[in-house]
């Protein structure tokens, strides 16, 4: 039995592909585009109305009291400084805070004695908020009779009774009637640091500065140490090493000159004597 095809068959038909043959040629419309008189009227309109509303929108911010300083915020450690701080910038109270220059603001508070840095800020709508970096006590310097508390700089902090005993170094120009320079707080500071902080607590300094030299004394101790203005660690090791051998040898001693350290000390003894010892180091081994 044959079968038979249920449809007949399917026949294409070919056609050549012509490139091109149906292009369309795209034309550019050029219009120009006239500005009208009215046109020019309307944008002059337009932008003298934003600069009115603008001119009357910043008027309004400058002068409305919702933007007046009403607070201060003074982040400081010591109490007293704060409320300084409050006093030097109570002019600024009730203006406003958009028109404050913040840099006028902080040169009022760095020239306070104790501020060594400040930032500054504005939070609105009506808050000014200043952080301080606060100097520290390093020493006591006396003048006359006069004392005041220094910092590292030789910064003066604030004025005390001249018979005050504090846990501080005290410090004294001996040639000179004047306050102390950032040189002499720099010679002062590397003194300090080989001390212990029992030491410096009570280290008395007098320093002469013609020709410079430093010569420490520590309260309830006689003794006095001639340093000169240089190797302050090497010259106290030698004084810590030394004293017991010459105490126990020759009693108790007036000063100690150790400005020719590496080769001889010069030193006095309490009692009186005939004339100053010289001894060399090397030779007590």
């Amino acid at each position: 039995m044959r079968a038979h095809p249920l449809s007949p068959p399917l026949t294409l038909q070919t056609y050549p592909f012509q490139r091109g043959s149906n292009r369309f040629r795209l034309r550019r419309v050029t219009k120009k585009t006239r500005l009208a008189l009215k046109h020019i009227l309307i944008i002059l309109i337009l932008a003298g109305t934003l600069s009115y509303l603008a001119s009357r929108l910043c008027l309004f911010l400058t002068t409305w009291e919702g933007l007046t300083v009403q607070h201060i915020q003074v982040k400081a450690k010591r109490p007293q400084v704060e409320k300084e701080i409050r006093n030097l910038l109570s002019p600024i109270y009730q203006q406003n805070i958009l028109r404050l220059d913040l840099s006028l603001v902080e040169k009022i508070v760095l020239d306070h004695r104790w501020v060594k840095k400040a930032m500054v800020r504005k939070i609105f709508p009506s808050v000014i908020e200043i952080s301080l970096e606060e100097r520290e006590p390093l020493a006591v310097f006396r003048r006359g009779d006069q004392a005041y508390l220094v910092d590292e700089e030789g910064m003066k902090l604030e004025a005390i009774q001249s018979n005050a005993e504090l846990d501080l170094p005290s410090i004294q120009l001996v040639d000179e009637i004047r306050d102390l320079t950032k040189e002499d707080m720099q010679l002062i500071r590397e003194c300090l640091k080989v001390l212990s902080s029992e030491e410096r607590a009570s280290a008395r300094i007098f320093l002469y500065t013609h020709p410079v030299n430093l010569i420490l004394q520590f309260r309830q101790d006689s003794l006095r140490l001639i340093l000169g203005k240089d190797h302050f660690q090497e010259k106290f090791q030698l004084y810590r090493n030394r004293l017991p051998f010459l105490e126990a040898n020759f009693g108790p001693v007036e000063y100690m000159d150790l400005r020719f350290w590496e080769d001889r000390i010069y030193f006095k003894l309490k009692e009186p004597s005939e004339a100053s010892n010289l001894i060399n180091p090397e030779e007590e081994n």
